[in-house]
C-alpha cells in the first residue's frame, strides 16, 4: 500500500478506529519502522511499541 508520494502509508497513531484489519495494521507498524531513524538503529520508540501492540490486537 503506497501514499501519494509513492512511501509507505503510515496510520496515525493518535487516532484509534474501532476495527483494523490486520494486514493494514501491520502496513503501518512495517511504514513505521522502515521510516523512523530509532527504530532503524535499535533504539527505544514509543510509537513502535503502540503499532506493535494495535497490529497484535487485530490479529485476535
Amino acid at each position: 500500500m503506497l501514499g501519494a508520494e509513492g512511501g509507505p502509508v503510515m496510520a496515525s497513531t493518535r487516532q484509534r478506529a474501532a476495527y483494523q484489519p490486520p494486514e493494514r495494521a501491520y502496513l503501518a507498524y512495517l511504514g513505521h519502522t522502515l521510516a523512523c531513524d530509532a527504530c532503524r538503529t535499535g533504539a527505544q520508540c514509543g510509537t513502535f511499541i503502540r503499532l506493535g501492540r494495535a497490529w497484535r490486537e487485530a490479529r485476535r
